[in-house]
């Protein structure tokens, strides 16, 4: 039995170049595992580092719209509060206008007589 396992040099040498070129093949599928698992690490590292910097950007926008928005709220109650006041003093001084004119002599003639134009032009 052992004479039928006897090899010769060449066919000893070339299964041990061949389990050489195995292994270094294992080794180096291995180490190419290696540096893709490395570049998938640092490309997911430099996405979240993207994402975070865009959410910040968005945030900020986000946080200015709504200072304008909030800006834009106090102007508007500030000129609602001036116009009430504006049509609040229109409609008194309306009132008094119609109680003036309803005073003036005549109050039932036609037409424009010179103390209904004195009241329009606001010489009273």
């Amino acid at each position: 039995m052992l004479a039928a396992l006897k090899l010769s040099r060449p066919l000893v040498a070339g299964l041990i170049v061949l389990g050489l070129l195995l292994l270094a093949s294992l080794g180096f599928w291995r180490g190419m595992a290696a540096i893709d698992r490395m570049e998938q690490r640092a490309a997911d590292a430099a996405r979240a580092e993207r994402d975070a910097h865009w959410r910040a950007e968005i945030e900020k926008a986000n946080a200015a719209v709504e200072r304008a928005k909030a800006e834009q709220a106090t102007r508007v109650a500030q000129i609602e509060v001036r116009t009430a006041v504006e049509i609040a003093r229109l409609n008194a001084e309306l009132d008094d206008l119609e109680k003036m004119n309803a005073a003036l002599p005549n109050a039932d003639a036609c037409g424009l007589d010179r103390d209904r134009s004195r009241l329009l032009n606001g010489a009273r």
